[in-house]
């Protein structure tokens, strides 16, 4: 059987049959008759309710020869993807006209719930898809819950001029990005879709987007994810992208219902199941401790900051950090062109990690003299006492001086700790935990990086206090350092650290 046995015009003949029954039986001063039949595999009701002339309602006994049509009308509607009715509603008005509507998904008000083998029956006379067994008739007919599938987003939404947005993604990992394209375009197509759709990030192209949706039976993406990834770098969606990795970047066999829940899904006939939230991956105390240890060593060592990085990319660096995934360390080198190569060993501890990066960079002793200098410098005395320094400005994309009040030069000393949103190339710190209601920014720079900064010599700085701006309080103490944070990175003056020791002043 592959669809209904009755046509159409089959479906219509029985229900003027009905109709006509209907109303040659009904009492002389009948104006309006409403019918209602109710079915589960054996079990059957009926209930009228008739309205006369004078506007009184009653029931009426239904013509035993109209319920044996109406089951045959039922029958000759089911097919195996849908099933059959569950209830046919019939409205009656004198003198003949009628309309009729039928519920395929809603359980009746039964008068009577039938006993729960009618269900089980009722799937076994009228099987369905299993995208379209309800979930009442599912649990009353004790089937298992489906496996969930879940609709990965191609954006998080848009903007004030309709940009789609996807900035508080994650990226994905240089190293893991060639298997989670094969694997999103590798995986069974379940809704296609003819022809290509046009760039929303970049619309003078032609029509370049592929169209359509893609699963694996757990997830359903549009089959653009891959093109975005490819073409502007938008991240996937990373609860997506840790259950590639779950699956080894291997698509799963996807079986004839779960491609059905899948198309389901796609579609948009039925709901996806809730996103998983996302849990961005911490750092432990052992891990902080591990890699702050780390970079005291390669201090005492001499070793520049240009060399290593811990824990976010550098180009032409040695970098330390996480493993993609839920758990592991490994150190790689970024090439500045290439990013990183290849698949490096994955420790289960950062400190097992930060020991292979010490030693690697150590090992090399092509670099031990001016690394020595640069011990020297950094220990012998200064060439001049530091000063304040006037007129320092704030760098390009820092916010203007308008921004703060009661400007001072003053003199970071030895020991403050510091935080800031955003890459190194910028001036502008903070004193450190300064909650963000007291920094006064925008709401995009909070979505920016965030990292943490020891004095280890006195830095020249213009402070200010944050004013009432962006509906923040303000009142935190801001400064602009005389040159860029990368700077005094570079000379020593500035550590990275991973999370403040200290309280910042009250505001």
């Amino acid at each position: 059987m592959t669809g209904p046995l009755f046509t159409a015009d089959d479906q219509g003949a029985v229900l003027d049959s009905v109709a006509a029954l209907l109303a040659h039986r009904l009492p002389g001063d009948w104006e309006r008759l409403l019918l209602e039949v109710r079915v589960m595999g054996g079990h059957v009701e009926s209930s009228t309710s008739l309205l006369d002339l004078h506007g009184r309602e009653s029931a009426w006994e239904l013509p035993e020869e109209a319920l044996p049509l109406l089951l045959h009308l039922r029958e000759g509607m089911a097919d195996p993807v849908h099933g059959a009715w569950f209830a046919l509603r019939l409205r009656l008005t004198h003198p003949g006209e009628y309309s009729a509507e039928q519920d395929w998904d809603s359980e009746p008000a039964w008068t009577h719930r039938p006993p729960e083998r009618q269900y089980v029956e009722e799937l076994a006379l009228h099987p369905r898809a299993d995208v379209e067994i309800p979930g009442w008739l599912r649990e009353r007919a004790g089937l298992p819950e489906p496996a969930p599938v879940h609709a990965a987003p191609l954006f998080d939404g848009v903007d004030g001029q309709g940009t789609p947005t996807f900035e508080r993604r994650p990226a994905v990992h240089p190293q893991e990005r060639d298997d989670v394209l094969a694997y999103l375009e590798s995986a069974p197509v379940v809704l296609p879709a003819p022809g290509d759709g046009s760039d929303a990030l970049d619309p003078a192209r032609s029509a370049s987007v592929p169209m359509g949706f893609h699963s694996d039976g757990t997830w359903v993406w549009a089959a653009g994810s891959a093109y975005y990834l490819r073409e502007h770098g938008v991240p996937v969606l990373p609860q997506l992208v840790q259950h590639i990795r779950d699956n080894d970047y291997r698509v799963p066999e996807v079986d004839e219902a779960a491609r059905e829940r899948a198309t389901a899904v796609a579609s948009g006939r039925v709901p996806g199941a809730p996103v998983p939230p996302h849990r961005p991956r911490g750092i432990s105390e052992a891990d902080q401790r591990a890699l702050e240890h780390l970079r005291a060593r390669l201090d005492h060592y001499g070793v520049a900051p240009s060399e290593y990085s811990i824990v976010e990319p550098k180009p032409d660096a040695l970098v330390i950090e996480p493993a993609p995934g839920e758990r592991g360390w490994q150190v790689q080198f970024w090439d500045a062109s290439r990013g990183p190569q290849g698949r490096p060993v994955v420790h289960r501890h950062a400190v097992d990690a930060a020991r292979a990066l010490l030693g690697q960079l150590l090992w090399d002793d092509g670099r031990d003299s001016a690394r020595a200098a640069r011990l020297r410098d950094a220990q012998g005395p200064a060439t001049g006492p530091v000063r304040t320094v006037a007129g320092i400005q704030p760098m390009p994309d820092e916010p203007p001086l308008s921004l703060f009040r009661d400007h001072e030069p003053v003199l970071l000393t030895a020991g403050t700790e510091v935080d800031r949103h955003g890459a190194e190339n910028g001036n502008l710190v903070y004193a450190a935990r300064t909650p963000e209601v007291n920094r006064s920014l925008p709401k995009e720079f909070y979505e920016r990086q965030y990292h943490v900064y020891r004095v280890q010599r006195p830095i020249p700085a213009l402070r200010g206090v944050a004013v009432p701006w962006f509906e923040q309080v303000g009142g935190g103490s801001g400064f602009f350092l005389a040159r860029s944070v990368r700077d005094f990175l570079h000379d020593g003056s500035l550590v990275e650290v991973f999370g403040p020791t200290s309280a910042p002043p009250r505001p």
